[in-house]
């Protein structure tokens, strides 16, 4: 869940969940609270994206120091991802996504910001912001640089901490620790 950055005066606030109602999927709905509570019956669905599998189907939502909304999505689940959503740009799947809530492009429920790096490329979803994910549960911007960092599932034995920059592949800009599994 992440509030609007002018939640104390809209009462906006936005969640990512998994559904399985019509086939599993992602969604990204709104919400308007009022009273201390959300109201169910508000909800605005922004975004719907196709889920493959069961697993790395993200989950964290943060709007950024620019006042847009990031969505880490996941790659789709299963193991090394078998579908290769991650480098592929014209899915969501195994990406950031920026996107504008308070504007509505023709035919969607929010708007692209006019400088996401692929708006414009062939063949590539304009929400794309960065690209080469497995599924970002936790991210965050530093407040001293602006930076985004993300906490990524990674493969087997490690997980994975990004350095998550426009228009860049999350390969080869990773620090990989050990896991905190054990067994």
């Amino acid at each position: 869940m992440a509030f609007h950055p002018k939640f104390e005066e809209n009462g906006r606030l936005f969640v990512n969940y998994t559904s399985p109602t019509g086939g599993l999927h992602t969604v990204i709905s709104e919400f308007k609270a009022g009273g201390g509570a959300a109201d169910p019956g508000s909800e605005r669905i922004l975004l719907t994206i196709p889920q493959p599998f069961s697993n790395h189907n993200g989950g964290n939502i943060v709007f950024g120091p620019d006042g847009f909304l990031y969505i880490g999505m996941g790659d789709g689940g299963s193991g090394n991802d078998p579908q290769g959503n991650g480098q592929n740009l014209g899915t969501l799947l195994g990406k950031m996504l920026r996107i504008d809530v308070d504007q509505k492009a023709s035919g969607k429920e929010y708007a692209v910001p006019p400088d996401n790096p692929f708006l414009g490329t062939s063949g590539a979803a304009p929400e794309n912001w960065a690209y080469g994910l497995r599924n970002p549960w936790r991210f965050s911007f530093d407040s001293q640089t602006g930076l985004l960092y993300a906490g990524d599932v990674g493969q087997s034995a490690r997980e994975e901490i990004h350095v998550i920059r426009k228009g860049e592949t999350t390969a080869g800009i990773r620090w990989r620790g050990r896991s905190a599994r054990r067994g």
